[in-house]
């Protein structure tokens, strides 16, 4: 008889809440992002706001094509309109920047948009956008993260007075985009595009646009693809060969992508090479100065290189940098005259629009220009570079043990090292991650991310084999196995 297995009772495991990030909130779908834990959210939300007199104005809600996406959004939705809230829903897949645009528009109290970003396809999570239409500031996301803990149970309070409303946000936000390009000008644009929509939030935004403006245009990856062909969807040049490959075939004179939930984006050339942000960034600040006459200056992130600063110089225009994330970008570009607001992994804001990233209006602003220029954007970038001296740029994205990553780290900063790749090292700041700045003008960057196991080295120099020497010397030290 075989013997009796010692059963035991399983150990309490405790509840582990959300911690939010840099605008919110991302975890693994099924292993922390839950139905119950979106429901807790939605409801801390909800009593912040009455808590804070704003019960009067709406939480419009929006989702992406993430898996189950749509019905973490209705959760949010029916659980805040049980607390007392009006809640705008949004009718179908809703990129960012419209859900953003939809928050200004309808002078919501609160942006919720159900969205990873570009984080891989076990991925969820929740973008919190405040009243402005951009990033909620820290004050906010810590206001509902103290109410999240705050709550005792599951158990939601019932108000009377909510309601849920369906709506589409998109005519309103296509009106702003209108608004904003010289529609005339665009639809001279000589070539061919083509967009790659990643599978996610913008599929049959700019290619259809464009379409519309009698531009010629062809689509890859515009289907719901909840997988993302098995990674994230970041519009990085790694992840864009199905785009190049169109490029080439279709033989286009641009390609355009944006990232899963549409605030970001990427570009490649007629030949299909990846167009660094590094040179958009003052391709763009420049054109619309010369094409709109626009007053304001520019915020950029530590993580750009200088070759804005060079090109806002010659406008007599200021240039003020700050931390990765685009909340810091957004609270300049409130407080101050900002033509155009920015960081390296492809997200731009713009005066007269929004402080947010918006991913669609800048691959529509790309197709203006080259439409105004009359030229390829290879040679705007080369003419950029005759200006403002050669420029390389490389990048390294990891996963890692997040121990043995913040272990490494913090070695970085207490000791840095006083030479890398055999160049010496001027000075190093750590207002940010840890930025190495080199005597030869070259400098990389060193970061963890707050959303998911993964180290980041960034490094800008004056060739490719330098970057690349200086990339491995800095994975050599952040990716060190102890």
């Amino acid at each position: 008889m075989p013997k009796k297995k010692d059963v035991r009772p399983l150990a309490h495991v405790p509840e582990v809440l959300p911690r939010f990030g840099t605008d919110g909130w991302r975890a693994i779908i099924a292993e922390q992002f839950t139905f119950d834990n979106v429901r807790k959210i939605a409801a801390a939300a909800t009593r912040y706001l009455r808590d804070t007199d704003q019960r009067g104005r709406p939480i419009v809600v929006g989702y992406d094509t993430r898996f189950l996406s749509a019905e973490f959004a209705r959760a949010f939705a029916e659980t805040a309109a049980r607390c007392g809230a009006t809640v705008w829903l949004a009718k179908s897949i809703t990129p960012t920047p419209m859900l953003s645009f939809a928050v200004t528009h309808s002078r919501a109290a609160l942006g919720v948009m159900i969205t990873a970003s570009h984080n891989p396809y076990a991925y969820n999570g929740i973008k919190f956008k405040g009243p402005y239409g951009g990033p909620a500031m820290a004050d906010l996301t810590q206001a509902i993260e103290r109410y999240l803990h705050a709550l005792s149970s599951a158990a939601l309070a019932q108000e009377l007075g909510g309601k849920l409303i369906e709506k589409d946000f998109a005519p309103a936000y296509w009106r702003q985009v209108e608004r904003f390009l010289d529609l005339r000008t665009l639809r001279r644009f000589p070539g061919k595009v083509v967009f790659d929509a990643m599978h996610g939030a913008g599929i049959a935004t700019v290619d259809a646009f464009l379409r519309g403006q009698k531009v010629r245009v062809a689509s890859v990856r515009s289907d719901i693809n909840p997988l993302f062909d098995g990674g994230g969807p970041e519009p990085i040049a790694q992840n864009l060969e199905a785009l190049r490959a169109a490029v080439r075939t279709e033989k286009a004179m641009l390609g355009l992508a944006t990232d899963g939930d549409a605030d970001r984006f990427g570009v490649l050339d007629e030949k299909g090479r990846f167009v660094q942000l590094h040179d958009l960034m003052p391709l763009l600040f420049e054109y619309i100065i010369e094409s709109r006459g626009w007053s304001g200056d520019v915020v950029r992130t530590t993580s750009m290189h200088d070759t804005i600063d060079r090109i806002a110089a010659t406008y007599g225009r200021q240039v003020v940098e700050v931390p990765v994330g685009f909340k810091n970008v957004c609270e300049k570009m409130l407080a101050h005259d900002v033509l155009i607001g920015g960081e390296e992994s492809g997200g731009f804001g713009y005066k007269k629009h929004l402080p947010e990233r918006d991913g669609i209006l800048s691959c529509l602003l790309v197709v203006e220009m080259l439409a105004a220029r009359q030229n390829s954007i290879s040679q705007l970038v080369r003419d950029l570079r005759k200006r403002t001296g050669p420029f390389a740029y490389g990048r390294i994205d990891k996963h890692f043990p997040v121990a043995t990553l913040r272990e490494n780290f913090l070695e970085l900063r207490e000791a840095p090292p006083k030479t890398i790749a055999g160049i010496h090292v001027e000075r190093v700041s750590t207002v940010d991650g840890i930025k190495f700045y080199l005597a030869d003008g070259s400098w990389m960057l060193m970061r963890i991310s707050d959303t998911e196991p993964l180290g980041r080295i960034y490094v800008g120099s004056h060739n490719d084999e330098t970057v690349q020497k200086i990339l491995a010397a800095g994975a050599a030290r952040l990716f060190r196995k102890r």
